[in-house]
């Protein structure tokens, strides 16, 4: 319930209460703290990335349908916890993307789609770490920060000066690794459902494959409007 409490805070504020603060005000000039915000997670999600891949020996470990044990003494085994621990924070850390669209005005770009998978990531985070911290949990993580650590090197560039526009030529290429992530986490949650002699959870084996199709379509429809020939040839009028 705290991280519903927590996610569902972060919802009113983008919608509701910062719409409505900014209406008459100014749009503030956070660049140099998107900066910071920006360099922080790239710092945290490419170590963790590296970190992940020796706690999971190459990622391996994220294919091992083992049950966790709660009791185990294994160095590698109590680390992925903390690793899970601080890939959970950072979704929450995450929602500073869209704070800094509501207050610098740019209501357009915290559409449905950001606001909902930035919303929901906090709690896709815990019920993996709190229902099954290890192993087979640890897939959509390790991919996960890792194009996490690229998407915020852009956004970084993005915020740093129009001078770096000329290298922003690869923003599109985000969204469709983004795309490539939810269908090798559906394959990773078929296997699981498929796989009789796997002990991860069914539950969380449903969820993942429900999350997987659902986000890759809300991310191809998202990349069909924004990349599509119409939308190329609309852009390149308006430029």
């Amino acid at each position: 319930w705290k991280i519903m409490t927590i996610s569902f805070s972060y919802w009113l504020f983008v919608r509701i209460l910062g719409p409505s603060m900014m209406k008459n005000r100014e749009p503030f000039d956070l660049r140099s703290l998107m900066l910071l915000h920006n360099s922080f997670l790239i710092g945290v999600n490419g170590v963790g990335f590296f970190v992940a891949l020796w706690i999971t020996d190459m990622m391996k470990e994220c294919w091992d349908c083992g049950p966790v044990d709660p009791n185990s003494s294994d160095l590698k085994k109590n680390l992925t916890v903390y690793l899970g621990y601080i890939y959970f924070l950072t979704k929450i850390v995450d929602f500073g993307d869209t704070i800094f669209f509501v207050l610098r005005k740019r209501f357009h770009q915290a559409t449905f789609l950001h606001v909902f998978h930035h919303g929901i990531m906090p709690v896709v985070g815990f019920i993996g770490l709190k229902f099954h911290p290890g192993g087979y949990s640890g897939f959509l993580p390790c991919i996960n920060i890792l194009i996490h650590a690229v998407m915020y090197s852009y956004y970084a560039l993005a915020c740093a000066g129009p001078e770096m526009r000329k290298y922003l030529w690869w923003k599109k290429y985000i969204t469709q690794i983004q795309m490539v992530q939810f269908v090798l986490v559906f394959f990773h949650a078929m296997n699981a459902i498929l796989n009789p002699s796997c002990q991860w959870p069914l539950v969380l084996a449903v969820l993942e494959a429900l999350h997987a199709v659902l986000f890759f379509f809300l991310f191809y429809s998202f990349y069909r409007r924004a990349y599509g020939s119409k939308a190329v040839q609309q852009s390149t009028k308006t430029d």
